[in-house]
């Protein structure tokens, strides 16, 4: 897809947008998912396309542009399973999927005070995206399906909340304003999860453990992501040492 309009420009449609929206009553996006749509798309017309359902029923797509559906989604790709499986049946779907790459946050009290300003010392990892991938595993060999990966610099503004539990983040986001496309990576085929993997210093074979420190993925992640790239087929497993698998990029 060709973009004619810089991410500004983009961002600059998205809040005109957002306050038609707020006149006549609509509900909103996110800015972020908003912003992202008029990048790939400055077209309108061609964003919120109804299809039709297979059986009864319609859907929307974000945005429809020569019989490609491209779907932003900014949060758990579980979200995307009724729409993929009734998508991939008549179109091509481009899953676009932003992760921050540098982050200034911006923590507000509740009378919308700054309390801080601070960079994140956190850089976006692509990788993060097969934590997601894994959600929609089993649509993962259709052929039409495909995903982009925005690579953002962005502000990101929270308030500060009260912990009601250990696991509570403490904050709530308000807002992610994308500031700079660090880099697009398109996942399509077998050749670009490759591309991606040439990114990382990766011996000629590695375990789990191996993988979570070349690629700065916790041990969690670098699992749910081997899981993946194996039933990709674009890593194997050729022995163990001890309870640890072995792997190998299969090209």
């Amino acid at each position: 897809m060709e973009t004619k309009i810089t991410l500004d420009e983009a961002y600059d449609l998205a809040c005109s947008f957002e306050a038609k929206e707020q006149v006549i009553g609509i509900q909103k996006e996110k800015i972020l998912h908003k912003t992202l749509k008029y990048y790939l798309c400055p077209d309108d017309t061609k964003h919120e396309i109804k299809i039709t359902k297979e059986n009864k029923g319609v859907l929307y797509a974000d945005i429809l542009l020569d019989n490609v559906i491209y779907e932003i989604q900014t949060r758990s790709f579980n979200a995307l399973r009724n729409k993929l499986n009734e998508f991939l049946k008549q179109h091509q779907v481009i899953v676009v999927y932003p992760i921050a790459y540098i982050k200034q946050i911006t923590n507000v009290s509740n009378e919308n005070t700054i309390l801080s300003n601070k960079k994140s010392p956190k850089k976006g990892n692509p990788l993060e995206i097969f934590v997601e991938l894994y959600k929609i595993k089993d649509f993962l060999k259709n052929s039409n399906l495909g995903f982009k990966i925005f690579l953002l610099d962005m502000d990101e503004y929270r308030k500060i909340t009260t912990k009601k539990h250990y696991r509570s983040s403490g904050y709530v986001r308000l807002v992610q304003i994308p500031k700079k496309i660090e880099k697009e990576i398109n996942l399509i085929n077998k050749y670009d999860y490759y591309e991606l993997l040439k990114n990382y210093n990766f011996s000629n074979s590695f375990t789990s453990s191996d993988f979570s420190k070349i690629t700065h993925l916790n041990t969690r992640k670098s699992r749910i992501t081997l899981n993946v790239l194996t039933y990709l087929e674009i890593v194997k497993r050729v022995g163990k040492t001890g309870n640890s698998y072995i792997y190998e990029i299969t090209k």
